[in-house]
């Protein structure tokens, strides 16, 4: 019978993982409407006086300590599951050393340079909304003061729609990476497990990666993509954004 590390129902430990990952997103959530919406009202303020929209004094360095409060949490967060299960059996990292090596992990992960140019594009994409609405208001024939009042209603809608995107995805990446870097630690000779959410909503891909096993160190093959983990920065955006797929691993006797 196949051993599985955490438990032994997979469906199950994909609804435990989700669980997780939803207290972890929420408050990312709130954190990142707040700081988008906020840059978005500063860009058309400053468009208002001189006609330029402007990129925003230290939203990207504000995005990046968001980016990096949520990982240190979702990779101890996630490391904290493996290592407790992995504890009956064996494991190579002592408790006092846990704490420093997932911040450790987890600043890793944030300085890998694809996690580095995505908040580049969520600051730039953040200024690029301000522009398409402004441009939409002069092809309107609207005149500067009227474009600030159409877009300043829209502010909360856009920053929102982005925030649920953006908590949801680097979360789920952030927590994955540390469930696998904790598998690392455990000096267990495992497998991992790619588990799609059995629904409608479920792409075709993960679908299809459903079940596939592979050794700890290798990659999974989704839709023809290697990623190391669901939501790993290195897939292609299509098989990374608002991915709902888990990581489960087997022990190997």
């Amino acid at each position: 019978m196949v051993r599985r590390l955490i438990d032994q129902n997979r469906q199950r430990e994909l609804r435990r993982q989700t669980l997780l990952l939803e207290r972890i997103e929420r408050p990312l959530e709130r954190r990142l409407r707040s700081e988008i919406s906020a840059a978005m009202a500063e860009m058309i303020r400053v468009w208002e006086l001189t006609g330029i929209v402007p990129a925003v004094q230290d939203h990207q360095t504000r995005l990046a300590a968001l980016y990096q409060a949520m990982a240190i949490a979702a990779v101890a967060a996630f490391g904290a599951r493996v290592m407790d299960a992995s504890k009956s059996d064996h494991t190579r990292l002592e408790t006092k050393d846990f704490a420093a090596t997932m911040t450790r992990l987890a600043l890793s992960y944030v300085g890998q340079e694809l996690i580095r140019r995505r908040i580049t594009d969520v600051a730039e994409t953040t200024r690029s909304q301000i522009v398409s609405a402004v441009a939409r208001g002069y092809a309107d024939g609207l005149g500067q003061n009227e474009i600030a009042r159409t877009i300043r209603p829209l502010v909360p809608q856009m920053a929102g729609y982005r925030a649920r995107m953006i908590a949801r995805t680097e979360t789920h990446g952030a927590a994955n990476y540390g469930s696998t870097a904790a598998a690392d630690e455990t000096g267990l000779r495992l497998q991992k497990e790619w588990i799609a959410a059995a629904d409608e909503r479920t792409r075709e891909t993960h679908a299809d990666a459903d079940g596939q096993v592979v050794g700890k160190d290798e990659a999974f093959d989704i839709g023809g993509s290697s990623g190391m983990y669901p939501g790993d920065p290195s897939l292609p955006a299509e098989e990374v954004i608002s991915c709902r797929c888990a990581i489960g691993y087997i022990v190997v006797d």
